[in-house]
């Protein structure tokens, strides 16, 4: 009676842990290994000339991205999409700065038209920014600006390139214990054993500590100027990211936009956007 009682106790626990354990694993490929989206927006759709160019990471991968030059401006930025997307989806909201500086956009690693199998949510992505400020030290541009739209934005905030003289991060997540904590929020008290797996198999397959990744961590060591901006009504990265991250830099400055949801900032500011962001690119670049 006690063996069976202790076959039926064993199976009770270890069927459903395994299970568990595969549908974090499930959740996890599908979130580093998501379906490409690729944008069918081009610059030269708007009449704005560009050159399709190859960025190659210090770890041998191949990004694709757009050079738009600017013969007016000696000034250059960087512009980095949000997950899962790619430089088609955040060019609709930059291409007002190509008007005053050259521009480089470009997919993140396993994203849209770039190498790689895996996307790690701002892990191993400041690699691929590093990549884009050596093609522009190539191209003459001894310091750079960088503008990020959520994963990008975050991302942006990792940077610890010296040649970055200035950041704009449009929706950034403080760190991605707190995002996923958000994300999985209707999990209940299941989300915190969730994330875990989730970050235990980040290490197994890429060798990646999520607990790294956290502008939060970074942003008060930045001297360089920082502009956050967000959304009061952001559903996917909610405001209190922005405004944990102003706590940790006092330096920073922060605008939130009232009744802007994620990508909503530009739609709903209009030419206030534009102006300040530009403003804010000229006095620091």
């Amino acid at each position: 009676m006690d063996s069976l009682v202790f076959k039926i106790s064993w199976r009770v626990i270890a069927y459903p842990a395994l299970a568990y354990a595969v549908i974090s694993l499930i959740l996890f490929y599908l979130y580093v290994h998501p379906r490409k989206y690729i944008s069918e927006v081009k610059p030269s759709d708007s009449g704005t000339m560009f050159e399709n160019v190859s960025l190659t990471t210090a770890d041998g991968l191949k990004l694709a991205g757009w050079f738009i030059p600017n013969k007016n401006s000696k000034k250059a930025v960087i512009i980095c999409h949000g997950y899962p997307m790619d430089k088609g989806n955040v060019y609709g909201m930059t291409s007002f700065l190509a008007k005053d500086f050259n521009l480089l956009l470009f997919d993140f690693r396993g994203l849209g038209g770039s190498g790689g199998f895996f996307s790690s949510g701002g892990t191993k992505e400041t690699a691929d920014i590093d990549a884009a400020i050596t093609f522009l030290a190539d191209r003459g541009f001894k310091k750079v600006g960088l503008f990020g739209f959520s994963m990008g934005a975050a991302t942006i905030l990792m940077s610890t390139n010296p040649t970055v003289a200035v950041r704009v991060a449009d929706a950034p997540f403080a760190n991605i214990d707190g995002e996923l904590d958000y994300v999985f929020k209707g999990y209940g008290a299941f989300r915190r054993p969730l994330i875990w797996l989730m970050k235990y198999w980040s290490f197994i397959f890429l060798g990646a500590n999520m607990d790294r990744v956290s502008p939060l961590n970074r942003i008060a060591e930045l001297a360089q100027p920082v502009l956050l901006i967000h959304g009061d009504k952001d559903t996917q990265v909610p405001v209190e990211s922005s405004l944990r991250l102003k706590a940790a830099n006092p330096r920073a400055e922060l605008w939130i936009i009232n009744g802007a949801n994620h990508g909503e900032t530009l739609a709903i500011a209009g030419s206030s956007y534009e102006n300040k962001v530009v403003d804010f690119f000229q006095k620091n670049l």
